[in-house]
């Protein structure tokens, strides 16, 4: 036990017995014994300590005028009283008239059944004072058991809610890492999907490029169809030179575009051949520069 103060060790040490100190040093199987044995003490004792008488009895009547012997009361109950009264009244002046019962006894006298009634009688008192202090005892140790049953109770509770918190607090963070990974992956999808859509624009617009050139290529082909590779060189390089189309002066815009304008001599009959094909969509004959 947990001592306040050595005044209270000293004080709780005078109020205890070694009977008491042995007793507490027991298990609580070995204190049902001892208070089980006290008990069936007790209880025999009392038992004993019931029955029978604990001293001699003198049975006496008294003889009336009749000569008849009375040796019973109104109330049905045998005269009668210790040796040590008989004597006693014996000394005082008995009447003539009170005789001893012949009938009960030897002579009226009942020796004791039960003599020592009153040791047994002190030891029902004591087993049953013993079996009180044990229960006692054991009343205040439970009482002190039960403050520390309840703190460790409390304890257990408490850790068994504090996991219970951890573990709730443990699925939320799994969740959450799980919708952020949902929303990482969605996230890299999306990306892929505009990077995806990106790449067709761009071949879209590679392709629309490069049929462009294509159609571009196909209509320089065919406006320099039957030229020689020096008349393409000078139409490309005239191409090259022109300035921005816009109108000056008298030009106009079938003068500006017009090529028979930009050469001279034989030249305009074998670029002007080509054009009228183009214009028809004719093949030319081969015409001899």
């Amino acid at each position: 036990m947990n001592y306040l103060s050595e005044k209270h060790k000293q004080l709780s040490e005078s109020q205890q017995s070694g009977l008491m100190l042995w007793f507490g040093q027991l298990p609580m199987d070995k204190k049902a014994v001892a208070i089980g044995l006290s008990l069936t003490v007790g209880i025999s004792s009392a038992a004993m300590a019931w029955k029978g008488e604990s001293s001699d009895r003198i049975y006496f009547c008294v003889r009336t005028p009749q000569k008849k012997l009375v040796c019973q009361d109104k109330n049905n109950r045998p005269f009668r009283m210790t040796p040590y009264y008989w004597e006693q009244w014996k000394q005082e002046g008995m009447p003539r008239q009170v005789v001893r019962d012949p009938a009960t006894g030897v002579n009226g006298l009942v020796k004791a059944t039960n003599p020592y009634k009153p040791s047994w009688a002190f030891g029902g008192f004591l087993g049953f004072a013993l079996a009180g202090w044990m229960l006692r005892h054991c009343q205040s140790e439970e009482k002190q058991r039960a403050v520390f049953e309840d703190i460790a109770q409390k304890r257990d509770a408490a850790k068994a809610e504090m996991a219970a918190r951890s573990e709730l607090l443990e699925s939320y963070r799994d969740v959450a890492i799980a919708e952020v990974q949902l929303q990482a992956d969605l996230d890299l999808i999306a990306n892929d999907r505009t990077v995806d859509i990106q790449k067709a624009e761009i071949y879209a617009q590679t392709e629309i490029e490069v049929t462009q050139m294509e159609a571009t290529d196909a209509i320089f082909e065919a406006q320099t169809a039957g030229m020689t590779e020096q008349q393409k060189a000078d139409y490309i390089k005239q191409l090259r030179e022109m300035k921005t189309p816009y109108l000056q002066g008298s030009q106009t815009l079938a003068g500006t575009i017009d090529p028979n304008d930009k050469v001279t001599g034989d030249e305009q009959s074998a670029i002007s051949l080509p054009l009228t094909n183009i214009a028809g969509l004719t093949t030319p004959s081969a015409t001899p520069l």
